[in-house]
């Protein structure tokens, strides 16, 4: 059966979002910016402001000195998380098979359902208007017998609107595009075989037998192979993720004061934990991530040895992971906390296990949770949460 893929993407996600609440930022160069200080670095940047030299990952005075018109804002998790579940179910009314990526790019395989919907690029259409009508957002829609060749059909589009590659013809219309376009290939690939074999453009490359090519990229060969013919053969998938709880938070200002990181830190675990509780789960795996200044991230996980939902438990395990990964003199610009692997609170101790969190620990952690049910988060504050 013939597949239909379609790729939605909408560019500079987050600027779109905040363009939907604020017109004043349409047709403005804008970008997203942890802190606006001097150091830190551009998250995203719109179209307006790709055209005047600026790029993700620039730091902002030096964008400042391109674009002084420069508009900056501060990341919105929830306004994303919002636009990201507004995006989902407005897909969701098409084909129930939709695999979210990150960024506001989605896949939908409307295999089978012609007869029901008409072609893929009519499909498309509806799609794109539909998107302006209900959620006053633009985007590009590739369509294609894959995901590979959908996805790349829906970048080359630098304005809003539909490019629909004909089945049979993907090797010929990614045949002309750059090498840089196939996944898998960064600017380290992309300088070798630009220097080594002069290969620029994707049809050179799928010209070369898979023995020449596993020559320049080694076992990567015969994937790249595939991809430089147009060829994907994988599938559409929903998604599948283990329940977790995620609490994530960016600086006002950078830092690299362990007292104002350990209070940010302490901020995360108090509301990882009241979530948890509510819940009725408790976590055996804690995952810390450190965002620097600079667009370095580190990483530190622990398995716990039994189920935690406690503040105290979860912050003396989050404490030494905060020490493992902050092993940089560059300031930190965001904290996140991920707890994984979760199960059911303990309802009864373990008559041989080691000791734990007293009686009177657990009653005030109860006590600390019907307050701030109440009252907020900010109703009852730990000590170690406040730093100078």
């Amino acid at each position: 059966m013939e597949r239909d893929i379609l790729h939605l993407v909408v560019p500079a996600f987050a600027i779109s979002l905040a363009r939907v609440i604020d017109a004043s930022l349409r047709e403005r160069p804008v970008a997203i910016a942890a802190a606006h200080s001097g150091r830190a670095l551009l998250q995203c940047v719109s179209r307006e402001a790709a055209a005047e030299g600026l790029r993700e990952g620039m730091p902002v005075h030096h964008a400042r000195r391109l674009c002084p018109a420069l508009s900056l804002l501060s990341p919105d998790p929830q306004l994303l998380a919002r636009g990201s579940r507004a995006l989902h179910r407005l897909v969701c009314d098409y084909t129930p098979l939709v695999e979210p990526n990150a960024g506001g790019r989605l896949f939908l395989d409307l295999t089978g359902c012609r007869r029901l919907l008409g072609p893929g690029r009519d499909v498309a259409a509806r799609l794109e208007k539909d998107l302006e009508r209900r959620l006053r957002l633009t985007g590009t829609v590739g369509v294609a017998g894959n995901k590979l060749v959908a996805r790349i059909a829906a970048g080359c589009l630098e304005r809003p609107g539909v490019c629909d590659v004909l089945r049979g013809a993907e090797r010929s219309f990614i045949g002309p595009l750059p090498v840089a376009v196939l996944p898998g290939i960064g600017p380290a690939r992309q300088a070798a075989l630009l220097q080594d074999l002069n290969l620029r453009v994707v049809q050179e490359l799928a010209a070369l037998s898979l023995a020449q090519l596993r020559l320049a990229v080694g076992p990567f060969a015969p994937l790249l192979h595939q991809r430089a013919n147009g060829i994907d053969p994988s599938p559409v998938c929903l998604p599948q993720k283990a329940p977790e709880v995620i609490e994530e938070s960016f600086l006002d200002q950078e830092d690299n004061d362990d007292a104002v990181l350990l209070a940010e830190l302490c901020r995360l675990v108090e509301a990882c934990g009241q979530r948890l509780r509510r819940m009725g789960q408790a976590a055996g795996q804690l995952t810390l991530y450190l965002s620097y200044a600079d667009g370095v991230n580190s990483k530190r996980s622990v398995v716990l040895p039994a189920p935690r939902d406690h503040d105290l438990e979860l912050y003396a395990a989050a404490e030494p992971l905060f020490v493992a990964a902050c092993e940089r003199r560059v300031r930190v610009k965001g904290l996140r906390l991920e707890c994984a692997r979760l199960g059911a609170a303990a309802a009864q101790l373990d008559l041989f296990a080691p000791a734990g969190l007293a009686p009177r620990h657990i009653s005030l952690q109860q006590a600390i949770d019907q307050v701030r049910d109440k009252y907020g988060m900010a109703a009852v504050r730990r000590g170690r949460t406040l730093c100078a």
